[in-house]
């Protein structure tokens, strides 16, 4: 398994353009069974880690919205299945929720 962990608005801005399947609060222990099940075949079982107080402060997300600063966000980009069917969410509709909330959009 390889592990990114992301650090910057360009590489959040790659799993959002790329619709990555994403679980917010994933153990670190179910990062390897969710690779496992979800990546395509033949692809070579890369995940992305964001941390909350990344994602907080590249979204500028306050108060209720924010997450706890040390949340595993674990996305994979190139998977099979459909998100839901994991309890996944796609990055989009994680950031594009805050947004609305937070009324700023880090990528727009």
């Amino acid at each position: 398994m390889k592990l990114i962990t992301v650090t910057n608005k360009e590489q959040l801005q790659d799993l959002y353009d790329n619709w990555a399947m994403t679980w917010e609060g994933l153990r670190e222990d179910d990062f390897e069974v969710a690779l496992a099940h979800c990546c395509k075949e033949g692809e070579n079982g890369t995940g992305y880690l964001v941390k909350g107080n990344v994602m907080n402060d590249i979204c500028h997300l306050t108060g209720d919205n924010a997450y706890p600063d040390d949340l595993n966000i674990f996305a994979i980009k190139d998977f099979k299945g459909l998100a839901m069917t994991v309890g996944a969410r796609w990055m989009t509709d994680i950031i594009d929720n805050n947004a609305r909330r937070e009324s700023f959009h880090p990528f727009k």
